[in-house]
């Protein structure tokens, strides 16, 4: 509906279009998944699609210049941006997690070391692009592990985290947030501001536009079209929100909010309440929970290949434990 009065209405109508593209991943296992072995087929093609990206990973390292920005040098493989790099790895780490820790794939040995290969480099590449939200992902995955599951990746935690604060270039994008918080000393330089306080100044002057239209809101892609206005400097180009929660008020009111709440909340509750039925069900839960996370700081939904990778994965888990269920059920009648 907001499509019809969005400011940008092609734009919008092709966003909509690549929000449909991810329904789409998220019902097709639910079609094929019919036992064990379809399941298992879905786990492997997300570990070993990956494979690529990886490889590409060295280009990046071969030619440094082309990876390099005011943040210094950030790798992005294949991909646009190097936060969307970050984000797939974050899904790709869960899965080989999940592989490692599910009683499914204890006869394949291979296949395991081959998750903890991929697991392993992926979190230094993961480092290496510098986004800091998919660094506070992989800690609250593990952290969520750690606190349900196995106490001792508690301390695996703080001994990462204290051998990454070692390394200068990531102490500089920790630090960095504690600096250039002064809206007022950079009212002509936005840039000087940090990347988090420049998003909360944003989203300030956001919810101020917000209220002229609150229910309905100014349509899909209206944000961008909007913020080169009220954000603190003015731009003929405008800026994205950054932040999905933000973004859905502002662009489709509360009833576009409450849409995405009743996307997000029972999908959070089925996979809480499927947490302890197999080993590993947590981590699928955790990934949820960095999911939701990543939306605060972040413009998610327009990060395609992330999305078809994270909403394939939670398809494959729920259409495979609605087949496990089904099975029992018949047993049970047997």
């Amino acid at each position: 509906m907001a499509v019809f009065y969005s400011p940008y209405p092609m734009k919008g109508f092709r966003s909509f279009l690549v929000m449909i593209t991810y329904v789409a991943v998220f019902l097709f296992p639910f079609h094929f998944i019919k036992t064990k072995y379809d399941y298992k087929e879905c786990i492997k093609i997300i570990v070993y699609s990956s494979f690529l990206p990886l490889l590409a990973v060295s280009y990046d390292i071969a030619f440094p210049e082309s990876s390099t920005n005011r943040n210094g040098f950030r790798l992005f493989s294949t991909f646009s941006h190097p936060n969307v790099f970050a984000f797939y790895l974050l899904t790709v780490v869960s899965v080989c997690f999940y592989a490692i820790k599910n009683e499914l794939f204890n006869n394949e040995q291979l296949f395991r070391k081959q998750c903890w290969m991929v697991l392993l480099f992926s979190l230094v590449c993961i480092l290496g692009t510098k986004t800091r939200s998919a660094w506070a992902a992989v800690a609250l995955l593990v952290l969520v592990y750690g606190l349900f599951k196995d106490k001792k990746y508690l301390v695996y935690l703080a001994i990462a985290a204290a051998v990454a604060l070692c390394i200068p270039s990531i102490q500089d994008r920790v630090f960095d947030l504690f600096e250039g918080n002064d809206p007022d000393a950079f009212l002509d330089d936005y840039e000087q501001l940090n990347s988090y306080a420049w998003r909360k100044i944003i989203w300030a002057n956001a919810m101020i536009k917000y209220w002229d239209s609150p229910i309905w809101g100014f349509g899909t892609e209206s944000f961008t079209y909007y913020s080169g206005a009220f954000f603190l400097i003015e731009t003929e180009v405008g800026n994205g929100a950054h932040n999905t929660y933000v973004q859905f008020l502002f662009e489709l009111g509360a009833l576009g909010f409450a849409a995405l709440i009743w996307l997000l909340v029972p999908t959070f509750i089925r996979l809480w309440r499927l947490r302890n039925l197999a080993g590993g069900n947590i981590i699928v839960f955790a990934l949820f929970l960095s999911y939701c996370l990543i939306h605060y700081s972040d413009n998610v939904f327009d990060y395609l290949i992330y999305n078809w990778y994270f909403w394939f994965f939670i398809g494959a888990f729920l259409a495979y434990n609605k087949v496990e269920r089904a099975n029992e059920h018949k047993k049970a009648v047997v």
